[in-house]
This record gives C-alpha cells, sequence and structure tokens, in this order.
C-alpha cells in the first residue's frame, strides 16, 4: 500500500473518495467536495445525510467513480473512537475493483491528529489473516488522504502504528506449528534497529530460571526468551515483558477440548511487545526501551514438568505448582526478575493473557490494570485515553498475596478462583521488588471469536491489543 497526501480537489485520478458528515454541521471538506462533484442532488434522493456509522454510496460522473458518503453523529458526540468506527464501516463499504483510494478528513480535530487517525484505521481495518486461503482479500493500491492542511508526518506515524498493530496479528494469528520462538527470534532479527539477544533452555538452567526451564520442559518446539534493546542506554530504561506460550494445551493440567484452538492466542503478550518494538524504532522515538518476550509451548508428555514441583526462579522466589495451566506467571516471573537484575529499567509494563478470571470481570473490550505503583499505572491509563484499549484498574493488596502463599514453597501459582486475575498480579508482584511496575491482563481482549467485534475496525482472530498503547506509553514518558 502506498500513502499520499493532497488538497480536497486533487481526486480526479481516484476510483473512490470517502467523505465524512455530521447531522448538526458540516465538515467544510465535505461540502468542498460534493460541490465540486455537484452531486447534493443523488444525495437528497438516496436520503441526505447518513446516520452514525451507516453509508450513502454516490456515482460520480465528473471525477472519481464512486463517493461514499458516512455519517459520524451529531458533533457533539464525535470523538476518535467515532472516527475510527464509521471510518471502518466505510473502508469495507469500498468496492473491491478499487485501485486508487481517497480519504477526506474531515477537519474536527487537528489535521496531523485525524490524518494518523485515518492512516491507522486504514491499516488495521484492511488486515485480514488470509494467507492459508484460496481467496485473499484484496486492497487499493494507493491510499491518499486529502486535507488542504500539512499532513504527511501525521500520515506516516500512523501507518506505522497500523503495521506494527497488524505485525501483532499476524504473529497472534499464526497456528502454532508455523508461528514458534524460533519464528519469532527471525522476525525479531528482521528489525536491524535493536540488539537482539536470544537465550535457549540451557541458559535457562544455567541462570537458574525454574519457571522457564519447567514450562519448556514438555515442548517439541526449542523456548526462547528474547530480548530486544533499542536507543539510548543513558536514558532510564522502559521495560515492556510479553506473555509468550505460542500453545497452551495447559500441560499435565490438560485444558478442555472446546476452544483450545484459541490457545495459539496465548502468545498474544509477546506479539504485542514484538510490534511495539517494530513501531517504536520506525518512528525512531527518543527514548531507551527493552523488550522481552519469553516464549515456548505447555504440552503435556512424559517429560513435562507436574503438578506438585517446586520451581525456584532468577531471583530465588520458590513456587508449587499447583497446575500446569497456571504457566504464563511462571514464566513472566523469570523474565521480569532477570530483566530487572540486568537493565535496572526505571519502569516495568508487562501484558499477558492470563487469565479466564479477568474476561468475566471485564468482559471482551477491557483489559484489567494492576501493579505497585499508582503514578505509573495512571501513566498508562493516561496513554490508552489516545487509543480504541480500554483499561481498569483492578486491586492488589496483602489478601490477595496471601490468597498464594504455599505450606512447602515461598507461593503457589494459583490462589484458586475466588480473584483469580488479582492473584496471578500477586504472584507477579514477587518478582519485581520496588522497581515501579504494571502489569495487564489482555486475555480478554487480545483475540475475537467468529461473531463480529462491536469495534468494526477489529475482525476475527488477534486484535493487537497492547501494541499501540505501548508505543503512546512511550512516547508519552520517554526523553
Amino acid at each position: 500500500m502506498n500513502f499520499n497526501s493532497g488538497p480536497v480537489k486533487d481526486i480526479f485520478d481516484l476510483d473512490t473518495v470517502i467523505c465524512m458528515e455530521m447531522e448538526d454541521a458540516e465538515p467544510a471538506s465535505t461540502r468542498m467536495l460534493l460541490d465540486t462533484l455537484n452531486i447534493d442532488p443523488i444525495m437528497k434522493r438516496l436520503g441526505g445525510i447518513p446516520r452514525k456509522g451507516k453509508t450513502v454510496i454516490l456515482p460520480s460522473m465528473d471525477g472519481p467513480g464512486t463517493v461514499v458518503v458516512v455519517g459520524l453523529g451529531k458533533r457533539e458526540n464525535v470523538d476518535t473512537e467515532v472516527l475510527r468506527t464509521s471510518l471502518s464501516t466505510a473502508i469495507k463499504a469500498v468496492g473491491p475493483g478499487c485501485k486508487n483510494l481517497g480519504i477526506v478528513l474531515p477537519e474536527i480535530f487537528p489535521a496531523e491528529a485525524e490524518a494518523m487517525e485515518v492512516a491507522y484505521t486504514y491499516e488495521i481495518t484492511s488486515y485480514s489473516f488470509d494467507e492459508f486461503k484460496a481467496e485473499k482479500k484484496t486492497s487499493p493500491d494507493l491510499l491518499r488522504i486529502l486535507s488542504d492542511m500539512e499532513i504527511k508526518h501525521g500520515i506516516e506515524k500512523g501507518r506505522i502504528m497500523g503495521e506494527a498493530t497488524n505485525l501483532t496479528r499476524y504473529l497472534a494469528d499464526l497456528p502454532s506449528s508455523i508461528g514458534t520462538p524460533t519464528f519469532f527470534e527471525k522476525t525479531l532479527r528482521e528489525n536491524g534497529r535493536v540488539a537482539v539477544t536470544a537465550l535457549g533452555r540451557d541458559d535457562f538452567i544455567k541462570f537458574g530460571m525454574g519457571g522457564l526451564e519447567g514450562v519448556s520442559r514438555g515442548a517439541h518446539e526449542p523456548a526462547r526468551l528474547l530480548i530486544a534493546e533499542y536507543g539510548d542506554r543513558e536514558l532510564p530504561a522502559i521495560m515492556l515483558v510479553g506473555k509468550g506460550i505460542t500453545f497452551d494445551s495447559g500441560g499435565i493440567s490438560i485444558k478442555p477440548s472446546d476452544g483450545m484452538q484459541e490457545m495459539k492466542f496465548d502468545k498474544c503478550g509477546a506479539a504485542a511487545v514484538l510490534g511495539a518494538m517494530k513501531a517504536i524504532t520506525e518512528l525512531g522515538l527518543n527514548a531507551h526501551v527493552v523488550g522481552l518476550m519469553p516464549l515456548t509451548e505447555n504440552m503435556p508428555g512424559g517429560g513435562s514438568y507436574k503438578p506438585g514441583e517446586i520451581l525456584r526462579h532468577y531471583n530465588g522466589v520458590t513456587s508449587e505448582v499447583i497446575s500446569t495451566d497456571a504457566e504464563g506467571r511462571l514464566v513472566l516471573a523469570d523474565a521480569l526478575a532477570f530483566g530487572i537484575d540486568k537493565y535496572r529499567p526505571a519502569s516495568v509494563i508487562d501484558l499477558a493473557t492470563l487469565t479466564g478470571a479477568c474476561v468475566i470481570a471485564l468482559g471482551n473490550n477491557i483489559a484489567g490494570v494492576m501493579g505497585n505503583n499508582k503514578g505509573l499505572q495512571e501513566k498508562i491509563i493516561e496513554a490508552s485515553k489516545n487509543t480504541w484499549e480500554k483499561l481498569w484498574p483492578l486491586p492488589l493488596d496483602d489478601d490477595f498475596r496471601e490468597q498464594i502463599r504455599s505450606d512447602v514453597a515461598d507461593i503457589k501459582n494459583t490462589g484458586g478462583r475466588p480473584g483469580g486475575a488479582e492473584t496471578a498480579g500477586a504472584f507477579l508482584s514477587n518478582f519485581v521488588g520496588e522497581v515501579p511496575w504494571v502489569h495487564l491482563d489482555i486475555a480478554g481482549t487480545a483475540w475475537r471469536g467468529q461473531k463480529t467485534s462491536k469495534k468494526d475496525y477489529l475482525g476475527p482472530g488477534a486484535t493487537g491489543f497492547g501494541t499501540r498503547l505501548l508505543v503512546e506509553f512511550v512516547m508519552a514518558n520517554s526523553g
């Protein structure tokens, strides 16, 4: 896909143009387009201004073949989420024969910000995991974002953010036989702007990473702890950690077969970190960022770790294995402790498809957030206001820490059903010390089933949740 920009009048070599209307106010750019093409009479005959999220498709005799008008609703209710969802509807209405598409900015928000959202929305709406299908989704060769303002920087930022989010989705959507730890490493090394370190099982044993060593015992694919470092090492480091269970069978504590095919999505946290590192580096942010991705399968077998085992983690804390299906916190524990020891970060954010309890509590559109530092927690929540990735704070106090106290080890890896999201966070808190740390439980938000998403720009499959959120956080909190 090629992106460019041009004035609103620069439409005559385009196949289709999208513009936006409001019920109680008309963007000057839309009026200019409709006047230029003289299609008001046709629009009135087709019912006038469409309702929010609805489209009117108009033929054009004097310019592009088709004009798609999409409604945004009332001006006072228009925000970036309305812009994204309505624009996504219009993009989906574009015919398959369109090679050159134009989108007119509505000029509701600053032009650069609108251009960024339009480019980003186009990218994530156009994503399709069709690599293994005979019929592929077709897309235009050119997208021209139309405005009489300077918007090139916004377009480039949106393109980068969108491509990074789609990389996250692609990695997560891949079946586990392809989206292996080795594949993640290969993909990461394609980013020449980061220094890559890859640790394997021998290193887990050498460094005393009992969680990673234990969970990876039954894996057929070689496990990895991938570390990507970017930026000025003189700056305080921001550490990002993502859970990467490339397939989660539950191990010896095996899951029910119904829905198990979705357990390829247990690598969404690691995929989000890899995608975020792509965007952070391509944007050239003035920051020092370290991304850690603990990657392994969780499989049953004669060599697998078992309930009742006691694992010793990198920082010396021991954990009793109650369930081998609570494996994500075990691998995250070693990644957190190792990364904090080696890189001395100023702040740490981890994200993981960690608990079904968080899905029950918050549903499929909101991720849980908890941690040991209120200020850092408020910063990540503030960053989420610029994106579609919603967060909701969950408590993390001594009651939950008491719930995971073990009789035979320092802690145990599950505290039972009550407060399952919080006890998982309490487990992780044993591996961060006093470093400001926030944990995001994205189990409900990282992928969607076959039912159509309420967010029109996200279809079934991986959502890329966390990618843009992490980038927005780094942009707002770096040097």
